[in-house]
């Protein structure tokens, strides 16, 4: 049984790293794309997120994992910082080293903009108007 285009599914393939061939399938069907810093690790992961239309992306941190890490091909267009500790306590204003928080979704927005020859306020207004999209309005107002 498919899906046809009077019943398409709505979701979200998340944390997504695999082939544009296969995330092509998954927009076909109705289907946003995840990226997080486990999307933008190698080159190929690159080519691939910078073929996803904007109007199918939503940006994910995973936390606590999937950071983008010095050793992964994105990290070159992260440029926002963040201090940390090493100890595991709330401290107004620091993340804990190590440690993927929701503040870091900047960077993967930074990489994805920074692909894609785009500014990060077109990729976060994509992603939100995506978000919207798929889940409604959120706010509790």
């Amino acid at each position: 049984n498919t899906a046809s285009s009077s019943h398409r599914a709505g979701g979200v393939v998340h944390s997504f790293d695999d082939t544009f061939e296969l995330a092509q399938q998954f927009m076909d069907l109705g289907l946003y794309i995840g990226l997080n810093g486990c999307s933008l690790k190698t080159e190929e992961n690159l080519n691939v997120a910078r073929q996803i239309p904007l109007d199918r992306l939503l940006l994910e941190t995973d936390c606590p994992w999937c950071d983008i890490r010095a050793s992964h091909a994105g990290f070159g267009h992260v440029r926002t910082k963040f201090p940390t500790k090493t100890e595991k306590k709330y401290e107004k204003d620091c993340c804990v080293k190590g440690r993927y928080e929701p503040v870091h979704i900047i960077q993967v927005a930074e990489v994805i903009a920074g692909i894609k020859g785009i500014s990060v306020e077109e990729v976060a207004a994509a992603s939100k108007a995506n978000t919207l999209k798929l889940f409604g309005n959120l706010s509790k107002g």
